[in-house]
């Protein structure tokens, strides 16, 4: 029998009222509960929420409800009595908005944060470092914010040890400005981001991400099911595991914004004012692109939809020209025996040039390639609850061929192999309701489906 719905419930909302004493005191409100929405985003160290109430019992009123409340809600699989429940706590942040339903009751809306973001909103930190980036990250977290910092898809920071001094920043915003000069070797960025899953925060860089992780529905690939007809018997039961219910692209195909932003082709000129040494360099996403193919983070299967490479402009190719000068000066030496957040570490290339002088650079054309191809599915949330899937999953969806004359006997043939492809979870938003959860996933993608994909 096909599941219409994905069993997970919410099982518990209550409000932890404070100051009362030794006794902690909770009000659960589940059976007023209209709808909980939960936000995971690769960029941010947290998960956020929204909660929607129908207030007849005079729940700011009643609860004395200050702002400063904590919420603990639990999910469940209803169908399962011993099976594991997600438990996150959370502080409410704000009322979004209230809306009169009768004379008696009310529909509320909340804000909801994880308790480590109210912890710092009222934290400075003034402090002096001598660690590799990925180390400070982590003492701030587990010092500052008490959070546990996993590395499951992590390596290593190319910039090495550094001396950093946090200027009076709050824990979340030295993590955020710590993570804008981090990269690995070939310029990707790093992440810290929450999980819906645990109370822990985990860090990965983009490389590790792409090359040493699989796609873990390679035997199911997502996909628009139009009718059950066409769907094999023996799959319909798994229907709300694959299914997209909805679709959209967000920013796609937006080349000449890649241009103007220097994501192609730009010049980087560096000028060191300890030692009055100048670097200029032409950074073209030509070798970006090449060098994800030679480190296995694109699958040499795979044709890459990041710009035409074949184009050219008055007798030259695209991504040979300036489009955006970026100059910089900086000071080495500074704190002496240790390089400082800005200085350009000494990694060689192939070639043995400086290759750290660049990677500012190309931290923000990676950046940018992240934003293009991008596009939100819905779906059923069951998967995604039952294998506890995290932002920063690899993903293979199928679409159709537009084209209605292709071979429909050679399933191969109706794949849009331009649009299909193994994409990059970057965030997701699980919406849920007594009666039912859907999800809706934002991803993007580098490269086309891999020509020895099997259905």
């Amino acid at each position: 029998m096909s599941k219409t719905k994905s069993a997970f419930t919410i099982y518990e909302a209550s409000v932890i009222l404070p100051n009362m004493g030794e006794d902690e005191k909770s009000v659960d409100i589940r059976a007023n509960v209209l709808e909980i929405d939960f936000f995971e985003n690769i960029h941010k160290p947290y998960v956020d929420a929204r909660i929607a109430i129908l207030d007849d019992f005079g729940f700011k009123n009643t609860l004395s409800i200050q702002g400063t409340e904590r919420i603990r809600l639990t999910i469940k699989d209803g169908t399962d009595d011993e099976g594991a429940a997600i438990i996150k706590y959370f502080f409410i942040s704000k009322v979004n908005q209230t809306k009169r339903v009768n004379e008696r009751s009310e529909v509320v809306s909340f804000d909801l944060v994880e308790d480590h973001v109210y912890v710092n909103a009222v934290k400075q930190i003034s402090r002096s470092y001598s660690e590799n980036i990925e180390n400070i990250i982590t003492d701030i977290c587990t010092n500052d914010l008490k959070k546990k910092v996993v590395r499951n898809f992590f390596n290593t920071t190319a910039q090495g040890v550094r001396k950093v001094i946090v200027p009076y920043l709050s824990p979340l915003e030295a993590v955020q400005w710590l993570k804008t000069r981090a990269t690995t070797r070939t310029g990707s960025p790093i992440f810290l981001h929450g999980d819906l899953y645990s109370n822990n925060l985990y860090l990965s860089d983009l490389d590790t991400l792409l090359g040493q992780q699989d796609v873990i529905n390679k035997k199911l690939p997502m996909r628009y099911v139009t009718s059950a007809s066409s769907t094999p018997a023996e799959e319909e039961s798994l229907r709300p595991y694959y299914e997209i219910i909805s679709y959209r692209e967000v920013d796609a195909e937006d080349t000449l914004g890649l241009y103007e932003n220097g994501a192609i082709g730009s010049g980087y000129a560096n000028l060191d004012a300890g030692t009055g040494v100048s670097i200029d360099a032409h950074i073209s996403v030509r070798d970006i692109i090449d060098e994800f193919y030679t480190n296995g983070l694109i699958s040499v299967q795979s044709a890459q939809t990041i710009y035409d490479p074949s184009l050219v402009i008055d007798g030259k190719l695209s991504d040979e020209y300036n489009s955006l000068n970026i100059f910089q000066v900086t000071s080495s030496k500074t704190y002496n025996q240790f390089m400082s957040i800005h200085d350009e570490a000494i990694v060689l290339d192939q070639n043995n040039d400086i290759a750290e002088s660049k990677l500012k650079v190309k931290n923000k054309i990676i950046r940018h390639i992240l934003k293009r191809n991008t596009i939100e599915i819905g779906m059923n949330g069951a998967f995604f609850l039952e294998g506890r899937v995290p932002v920063g999953t690899k993903l293979r969806i199928l679409f159709l061929n537009p084209d209605v004359n292709k071979n429909k006997k050679e399933i191969k043939d109706q794949i849009d192999k331009r649009k299909s492809g193994d994409y990059l979870l970057l965030a997701t938003n699980h919406k849920m309701t007594q009666e039912r959860h859907t999800v809706v996933l934002r991803l993007t993608k580098l490269g086309e489906l891999p020509s020895d994909f099997a259905l």
